[in-house]
């Protein structure tokens, strides 16, 4: 099954549907007729054939339509009921097959039954294939792109998130409105990604990393949907290719096949297999293959992986899995889908939004960003922030004790520049909101060495340390960091 997306999604060969989806295919008037499509539903998505009268519309993950190419009249009201039911579930993807049109190339049955469902084409889940779209596209306008709020905060995000699920989740990111997010990926590194790209599953953002494009027919790169379930392992396991090149003690190169290496480590004494399994030039896949052969003769535990790197390394692989696994149940939990069609998200801490406003650089500024304010001869350091309702009425700003300082106002009177971010001293599962650490940075009661503290700090970040002195350390050491530099995951 190959589909493609970029605000629409083309059907090619449908095998298996993941948890939204829903097969939308043709039947007789009578709805007892049993050809190649109804019986792909009835063997694999829960639907049923009729037997004691016409079995229409929801079925399973399945949805019946008559057709009678002969009789478009009469197909029309079991259409327009779909066409309402398609509104009244959003979260769900409908494939339409060529229903009522046969197996073969596009002919006139096509261009009558498909410009029925024309009303549905510009809706992102609704998918159809590539000989309806050839038809629907020139009839069919897709929806302009929408307008970003004014501006964002975490609460416009996480509501923009809800209203947004599906083409989040479908990955049909042409469609939504722009807007650009920073997140803290670790220590010294900050990420960048757009809106369409994350997700806030309760307290935490998820990140979707970025998907291999392919151009498609119009040759704009949409990003491939691989739809196959990837069952988790039951334990942690470093597989070795097939084929591989080792030096011998004799300086030898010699290829192995994976099954001759075991062979031969099956002729070796223990002392030797255990030099094998903790020779740090050995890769992991070999190291993994003289654990197997220890274990299956017996040696005990604590004489194995004697220094220790092999264990930390399954260690870390464990945890990737068990982070993977649990970030694939917020998946399906957050969407009701598994989104096949995208790769494991990562989960981040959200560290703010893009604004409107630029620095004297030219940098943008982010709400988190700690900027120095120059007028003559006053310099003062504050942070930025945002201040707006749920609709996104507001504006970017310096929250103060009691009052807002607007960028708008403040970029007249200031020369405004990017020092540093208010993401330092951080701690590894940070829920603290922008706008607190913001008002925290700008407490009105901080004293002038505090105040410097602050500004050191922010210079150095993201940062994970919790001890002013080790920031001093890093200023000491000349240490450099690039929160400035854009970096995609």
């Amino acid at each position: 099954m190959e589909r493609h997306c970029n605000g629409k999604v083309i059907i090619a060969a449908i095998t298996e549907l993941s948890g939204c989806e829903v097969f939308v295919y043709g039947t007789d008037m009578k709805g007892t007729r049993v050809g190649r499509a109804e019986r792909l539903a009835c063997e694999k998505f829960g639907a049923t054939i009729g037997q004691n009268g016409p079995q229409f519309g929801p079925q399973g993950q399945c949805y019946a339509i008559p057709v009678d190419v002969n009789n478009l009249q009469a197909m029309r009201p079991y259409v327009d009921e779909f066409i309402d039911y398609v509104k009244d579930h959003p979260d769900n993807r409908f494939l339409i097959t060529r229903l009522g049109c046969g197996n073969g190339l596009i002919d006139f049955r096509d261009n009558k039954i498909a410009p029925l469902f024309g009303e549905l084409y510009p809706l992102p889940n609704v998918i159809v294939s590539k000989e309806w779209r050839t038809i629907l596209m020139f009839n069919y306008e897709l929806p302009d792109k929408p307008d970003a709020p004014e501006v964002v905060d975490e609460e416009v995000l996480k509501e923009l998130c809800r209203q947004y699920r599906y083409q989040i989740g479908a990955n049909c990111v042409a469609s939504l409105p722009d807007i650009r997010v920073r997140y803290v990926i670790g220590k010294d590194k900050f990420g960048y990604t757009s809106f369409g790209n994350f997700f806030f599953y309760g307290c935490n953002m998820y990140v979707f990393p970025k998907d291999a494009a392919i151009p498609d027919d119009n040759n704009v790169p949409t990003p491939t949907i691989a739809y196959s379930i990837k069952k988790m392992p039951d334990g942690v396991r470093l597989v070795a290719p097939e084929k591989f090149t080792l030096r011998l003690k004799s300086g030898r190169v010699r290829d192995f096949l994976r099954d001759e290496y075991r062979e031969m480590l099956a002729n070796v004494n223990d002392a030797r297999l255990l030099e094998l399994l903790n020779k740090q030039d050995n890769t992991d896949f070999l190291r993994q293959l003289a654990y197997e052969e220890a274990m299956h003769r017996g040696i005990p535990e604590d004489a194995i992986d004697v220094s220790g790197t092999l264990q930390k390394k399954w260690d870390e692989l464990e945890k990737k899995r068990d982070d993977d696994f649990s970030a694939r149940c917020c998946v399906l939990d957050y969407f009701h889908d598994e989104c096949w069609n995208r790769q494991t998200p990562q989960k981040v801490i959200f560290a703010g939004v893009q604004t409107p406003f630029k620095d004297v650089n030219g940098d943008w500024i982010y709400t988190g960003d700690v900027i120095k304010l120059e007028e003559d001869f006053s310099t003062e350091y504050l942070a930025v922030g945002a201040m707006c309702d749920e609709k996104g009425d507001g504006q970017y700003c310096f929250i103060l004790d009691n009052h807002s300082w607007p960028l708008a106002d403040c970029q007249q009177q200031h020369q405004m520049t990017r020092v540093g971010t208010v993401f330092y001293q951080l701690a590894e599962d940070d829920f603290l909101k922008v706008n607190q650490r913001t008002t925290r940075f700008n407490g009105w009661y901080d004293s002038k060495e505090d105040r410097q503290n602050k500004v050191l700090m922010a210079k150095f970040t993201p940062n994970f340390k919790q001890d002013f002195w080790e920031y001093k350390m890093l200023e000491v050491l000349g240490a450099e960091f690039d929160w400035r530099k854009p970096t995609d995951i």
